[in-house]
């Protein structure tokens, strides 16, 4: 399992004795808690975990909640045209305010509605047929590869090794295979073979989003102001934390945070909110500054370095002290928002 773990929620690393003195720990409904949607219960080890795990963090992708209330992505079944097409949309951030297609099996209202009509407006998606769309229809490989060149065109260079596909024959899908393939967005089941007409599975299809996403450079962030983003939720969230002003908190969080980390953070609020309450003191003092170093960047997702960062921390419940002084040093995940911000997803420690 990754670590993670954000600058707030440091103090929960104290000895166990001074948590059990302090206070009982909070109940939280394993169904109710915003958190658990970020742990799904079937990704552990599986070969796409990365990507999987990167597009839960960053809301571009839902698990399915069963009786209990346990998460699952089900990344090896089959995943939908309209499923597909509904996270294509939302994470290449597609808009459009023309009609687009008329299908006739696709019913106004339905979830997948709109995000089919900006992508059809868009010249990315087709139908089945001239009046069919199939959103129920499992999609198969080289349908995605077709609605990924199409959706990225403009701003992914499709160049490099061509691949050589003995089991892909000449039809509408041949070029936006082998163009994906040069680009490195989808490989081949086997070194020779690509399964054009597989249906794809939910992990394929986000590992060749993902892939796609990553290589966008047709509108690049401007490094420092992906730096500025991350130092200043950084000062603005310690002043308060160093203020005792914890009522201000979720303000900053709003701010500067989506998806994983924000709920991270608003979960850790409320245990520092129960722990001051207890009479617990929590006092931090920055050391070092941390300095950020953008590691990568695409249109719509960055990750920065933190380095040389150093708190030192002091947490008192009156019978109990805990002193430390801690490295800080991780990564920052931000994506880029609807309204063109870009906003942290998740904070990657190496406290662990």
């Amino acid at each position: 399992m990754r670590p993670k773990l954000h600058r707030i929620a440091l103090f929960l690393l104290l000895p166990l004795f001074l948590i059990i003195t302090s206070f009982p720990p909070a109940a939280h409904a394993a169904e109710t808690d915003p958190l658990d949607k970020y742990y799904p219960a079937d990704i552990e080890g599986h070969w796409a975990y990365d990507a999987i795990d990167n597009f839960v963090n960053a809301n571009l992708l839902s698990g399915y909640a069963d009786a209990d209330g346990t998460i699952n992505i089900k990344p090896n079944n089959n995943i939908t045209r309209a499923e597909f097409v509904t996270i294509l949309v939302n994470a290449a951030g597609l808009t459009s305010s023309q009609s687009g297609k008329a299908f006739t099996d696709v019913k106004a209202g339905k979830w997948y509605a709109d995000p089919i009509r900006i992508a059809s407006s868009l010249g990315i998606v087709d139908g089945i047929t001239n009046t069919d769309f199939g959103p129920d229809r499992p999609i198969t490989r080289g349908e995605i590869a077709v609605m990924v060149v199409n959706a990225f065109s403009s701003s992914v260079a499709f160049d490099g090794q061509a691949k050589a596909f003995t089991d892909v024959p000449q039809y509408y899908a041949t070029s936006a295979i082998q163009k994906a393939g040069q680009a490195g967005i989808v490989t081949g089941m086997t070194q020779t073979e690509f399964k054009p007409f597989n249906r794809a599975t939910r992990a394929q299809a986000v590992v060749m989003l993902e892939r796609s996403l990553k290589l966008q450079k047709g509108n690049l962030p401007l490094e420092q102001d992906l730096i500025d983003t991350a130092a200043k939720a950084d000062s603005e969230e310690m002043q308060l934390m160093i203020g005792k002003k914890y009522a201000e908190l979720e303000r900053i969080f709003l701010k500067y945070y989506t998806g994983y980390q924000f709920a991270y953070n608003m979960s850790s609020l409320a245990e520092i909110n129960q722990m001051a309450a207890a009479g617990v003191t929590i006092d931090i003092e920055v050391m070092k500054a941390p300095t950020y170093l953008v590691a990568e960047r695409s249109d719509r997702l960055a990750v920065l370095d933190s380095v040389y960062g150093e708190l030192k921390m002091k947490i008192s419940n009156g019978a109990n002290t805990y002193e430390d002084t801690i490295k800080t040093d991780g990564q920052y995940l931000l994506k880029k928002m609807a309204d063109n911000s870009w906003k942290i997803y998740a904070i990657r420690t190496n406290e662990y």
